[in-house]
């Protein structure tokens, strides 16, 4: 069962979300689906950097600041699967930059998360831009091939805030 809560997320720029956009549209297209078409349709490229069952923005955002606290140069040269869930996702390069900015985010939101997601404790985290989940096999076999002939993938995640992945909502963090 796919359950998702709030989360402090990163966009990448404009022309990079539109690029992964279009790989959404794309998937969609094939008759997968992707992030065009799932639950209410009003996802958002995004890397979540902390997740918890439940995150109260106002806390979060006075905790957190500037996500990012500077821009952050994004490179994606590969994809990745959660094969439990069948999801396929981008995997931007990790780099120095962006596992502080992970770390910076997580602590700070620590006291203010419920249920926070183990899976993006400094250490477990994997990053990722999601494309779609519960692919099956067969599905996985159509969309990798559309997705890498994508990469790769260059832009900046210059900007962020709090999502919720049930509703679609954000609100962007103070710059």
């Amino acid at each position: 069962m796919w359950v998702v809560s709030r989360g402090v997320v990163v966009w990448p720029d404009a022309a990079t979300s539109a690029i992964v956009r279009r790989i959404w549209d794309e998937l969609a297209a094939d008759g997968l689906p992707s992030l065009a078409t799932r639950t209410h349709c009003r996802h958002q490229p995004h890397c979540s950097l902390t997740v918890a069952e439940n995150l109260p923005v106002e806390g979060a955002l006075a905790a957190v600041g500037a996500v990012p606290a500077r821009p952050l140069p994004l490179r994606i040269e590969s994809i990745g699967v959660f094969p439990t869930m069948g999801t396929l996702f981008l995997a931007p390069v990790v780099t120095p930059e962006l596992l502080a900015e992970q770390r910076r985010v997580h602590s700070a939101v620590l006291p203010h998360a419920e249920r926070p997601w183990p899976y993006f404790e400094p250490g477990a985290w994997t990053p990722h831009i999601t494309l779609a989940w519960s692919l099956t096999a067969e599905e996985m076999v159509v969309a990798v091939p559309l997705v890498l002939a994508r990469i790769p993938i260059t832009g900046t995640f210059d900007r962020g805030g709090v999502e919720d992945g049930r509703t679609g909502e954000s609100w962007p963090a103070p710059r």
